[in-house]
């Protein structure tokens, strides 16, 4: 399998696709989920209610990057 190249406006579309259909599933099954927001980790319910639980362990970080190269792992 040879890497592949892919930039980072895909990334972020697929990430952020995977983050909704992952929020979709967890309101369907009745699930809480985990969000960070402002640098506060937040649990929200399956009916929208929001609880700020704590500071999140890892923060965000922006990719300044303009291409990101995948290797297939071994």
């Amino acid at each position: 399998m040879s890497d592949k190249e892919i930039t980072v406006e895909d990334l972020n579309k697929l990430q952020k696709k995977a983050s909704d259909n992952a929020i979709k599933l967890n309101k369907a099954m009745g699930m809480t989920y985990l969000v960070v927001r402002n640098n506060k980790l937040i649990q929200i319910e399956p009916d929208g209610k929001e609880t700020i639980i704590g500071k999140p362990e890892f923060g965000t970080k922006r990719i300044e990057k303009k291409q990101i190269t995948l290797k297939p792992s071994a």
